[in-house]
């Protein structure tokens, strides 16, 4: 963990002033980061959410995950239907990936976890009646977050091979040419004295009380993300967290650093493809080129994952 903590430190002092300036500079198109943010496309959105609905129980989303896996293996199974061997061979398929998913349901009631320290850490709050399930999907990874017990926030992180290399600027306007004008955020810095800010989102809304943002979260994983949630839970959330923040004893920069930090295809399954533009593939494809991507595990390791 103190290593880690050392190479987080070290990512925040490598954050040069070219990279400042450029999160500075990118204000062209976006809103000013005071009142309401702009209301995103109506159709945008509800392409983005899919079939999920807010209030959707724990297993209503992961009998909607259950039917994407099904409808993964729908052509090979068909092929295969004259094949005992290979039909079983399918079936123990469907149920390990089935396994996976209902595996990945954590709650959040107070004990350590690998996704204290991930690239969803500043998304929950440990003992506060959430939860957590997740589920690769064909250029993403989506991250499902549940308040009591029902949905309320979907958490997207986009593979690196559709960031690009692009700045975070430059997807931020991507984003905004699919969603509209977005409000910039910013975050100020303050190591030994030095105050600087950055860009750190974009964030819009909707007319139905969605929130929408774009984070950035290359520094240490390499990818931008964008996050949908019920705005009315979601605030109730981040309220609790300040709250618990508040009566956390306050130390360094470095100190809070190195410590122990604790049935059908959905129609809109290939959103990310139509967002960035890029080729659509259906589930299951896979791409030429492949490689090892590094994604954060609930054990708190990065381990490689082939795409």
């Amino acid at each position: 963990m103190r290593r880690f903590g050392l190479s987080l430190l070290a990512a925040l002092v490598l954050l040069t002033t070219t990279q400042m300036a450029a999160a500075k500079g990118g204000k062209k198109g976006v809103e000013k980061s005071k009142g309401p943010a702009p209301l995103a496309s109506a159709k945008a959105i509800g392409e983005l959410k899919g079939d999920y609905k807010w209030g959707m129980s724990t297993q209503a989303v992961l009998d909607k995950l259950y039917a994407k896996v099904d409808d993964l293996y729908k052509d090979r199974a068909e092929k295969a239907r004259n094949d005992p061997a290979k039909t079983d061979q399918i079936r123990s398929e469907i149920k390990a990936d089935k396994d996976r998913v209902a595996k990945s349901v954590v709650k959040f009631e107070g004990q350590k976890t690998g996704w204290d320290v991930s690239i969803v850490d500043e998304e929950f709050l440990q003992s506060n009646g959430e939860s957590m399930l997740f589920s690769k999907e064909p250029k993403s990874k989506r991250y499902f977050f549940f308040s009591g017990g029902n949905l309320y926030k979907m958490f997207i992180a986009f593979d690196p091979e559709v960031v690009a290399g692009k700045s975070f600027v430059e997807f931020g306007e991507m984003m905004q040419k699919t969603y509209g004008k977005a409000q910039a955020n910013y975050k100020e810095v303050n190591f030994k004295g030095v105050k600087d800010r950055y860009l750190d989102s974009y964030q819009w809304r909707s007319a139905q009380g969605d929130g929408l943002r774009l984070v950035d979260r290359s520094k240490f994983y390499d990818v931008y993300c964008l996050v949908i949630y019920d705005s009315s839970v979601e605030q109730r959330n981040a309220d609790a967290r300040k709250s618990q923040e508040a009566k956390q004893p306050k130390g360094s920069f470095v100190d809070g650093i190195i410590t122990d930090k604790p049935a059908d295809r959905d129609e809109n399954d290939n959103v990310i493809d139509r967002i960035t533009g890029k080729e659509v593939l259906k589930p299951g494809d896979r791409r030429g080129g492949q490689q090892n991507i590094k994604v954060p595990s609930p054990s708190g390791e990065m381990k490689s994952e082939d795409k």
